[in-house]
């Protein structure tokens, strides 16, 4: 699976109520550590990393620098990625670990996708599915594998977020404070009404079901982050 959406055309455009957030100081700050922890973890979940990527995730530079520190989980996920390296876990244990959390062929630990968490009949491509690729549709966006693959896996989903924020930076830098309120409208809908109705129990599945401190360290990050996301954009 591709670690991005893709272009589905060009954005639906709507009118929107004026989120609070437009009023906050310090927006643009909050809306770039988002983006940093958003990518960050859509990459890790939608695919094992390859060594260079591993070199690079648990580098103790860069770890010192997660941009959401303050929160519990979050510490907690940057000691377990240093454990992680300091125990030497090679790549091969990293990605079989991910195969048996999200891709088989055993019963999946943690089933990455939205609607065999949320629908009666744990299923994927069923409603869910089917609401985040109209959400992605808004802006013009698309999974990379259409009805290959769902459209709401979890990696998938974090990456969307991560480009919302990227779209609320743009709308600052270019003063149009219609199509800011737009993004931020939507970055909330899509918490509210997806990522934080399902994924906090995704990643509590993948802390206990996981056999390394990578993706252990991986599921506190996400914890902490969808806490923080929570109370920065839902309070």
């Amino acid at each position: 699976m591709s670690t991005a959406l893709s272009p589905a055309g060009p954005p639906a455009g709507s009118a929107h109520p004026r989120p609070p957030l437009l009023t906050d100081p310090d927006l643009a700050a909050t809306l770039d550590r988002f983006a940093g922890a958003f990518t960050t973890l859509s990459r890790l979940l939608l695919a094992a990393p390859p060594a260079a990527v591993l070199g690079q995730v648990r580098d103790p530079g860069l770890l010192a620098h997660w941009p959401l520190p303050d929160h519990p989980e979050c510490r907690r996920g940057v000691a377990l990625l240093g454990e992680s390296a300091t125990a030497r876990e090679a790549e091969a244990k990293i990605r079989t670990d991910y195969n048996r959390l999200f891709v088989g062929p055993e019963r999946l630990k943690a089933p990455p996708y939205e609607s065999v968490h949320r629908s009666p009949d744990h299923l994927v491509f069923d409603r869910e599915t089917l609401e985040v690729r109209a959400a992605y549709a808004q802006f013009g966006l698309a999974a990379p594998r259409l009805n290959q693959e769902p459209d709401d896996h979890i990696g998938l989903e974090l990456g969307f977020l991560a480009t919302l924020c990227v779209l609320g930076l743009d709308a600052i830098e270019a003063d149009d404070d219609g199509e800011l309120a737009r993004v931020l409208d939507a970055l909330v809908a899509f918490l509210r009404d997806h990522v934080l109705r399902w994924a906090s129990r995704c990643l509590t599945q993948v802390a206990d079901g996981s056999a390394t401190y990578f993706y252990q360290g991986v599921a506190a990050l996400g914890l902490g982050t969808f806490a923080r996301a929570r109370e920065t954009f839902l309070s």
